[in-house]
């Protein structure tokens, strides 16, 4: 009984990381026996055993095998969201998660970190201006149920936005970069989409 007390009471402490299961009994002033395994495998979920480090890898793993291959992650979304699977008290940084980024064994999903020069060379696209000659291409292109239009985005760029549908054409709703290689696209997807 007073071996369970004692784990009760790490948890209500918020004491759930720990080396070994063997360090939690001699901590306890219990003997290794039958009874305390027993016990322990009961309360097995609620603590996480082996060092810091070793907790915090296996957190981070699991974090980077969640996500889709090839993506970029938020460094500090990354690290908010992981410090919330680890017991109290282990605090996680940056600093690891960009070195794991690094390491091929646990980065197996080849995820690249977010930073502000990839943010701003994925919108650079979108932050053009829009001359006549393109507004009349984009004109040539629509149709009966063929919706093509510019649609300026919540950061202030512009989108292209092709919606198709009605008795001619499957439904479709994608935005594109407003170029002239979107409009090849577009006019591929129209024939495509067409019934």
């Amino acid at each position: 009984m007073k071996f369970r007390e004692f784990l009760d009471n790490q948890i209500k402490k918020g004491n759930t990381s720990w080396e070994s299961r063997s360090e939690i009994i001699r901590a306890s002033g219990s003997s290794q026996s039958g009874n305390t395994a027993r016990i322990l495998k009961e309360y097995e979920n609620k603590f996480k055993f082996g060092s810091i480090t070793e907790i915090k890898n296996k957190e981070i793993k699991k974090y980077f095998d969640n996500q889709p291959k090839d993506s970029f992650i938020s460094v500090e979304g990354a690290a908010k969201q992981i410090q919330k699977e680890l017991p109290k008290g282990v605090i996680i940084g940056e600093t690891i998660i960009y070195n794991r980024l690094k390491d091929p064994t646990f980065n197996t999903n080849n995820l690249k970190p977010q930073t502000l020069d990839n943010q701003v060379s994925k919108t650079a696209p979108y932050d053009v201006k829009i001359s006549k000659e393109f507004r009349e291409k984009l004109k040539n292109l629509r149709e009966a149920g063929v919706y093509l239009y510019i649609e300026v985005t919540q950061r202030g760029g512009n989108t292209l936005r092709l919606k198709t549908g009605g008795e001619f054409f499957k439904t479709s709703d994608n935005s594109y970069p407003p170029n002239d290689d979107s409009l090849k696209l577009i006019k591929r997807i129209i024939e495509d989409n067409r019934k």
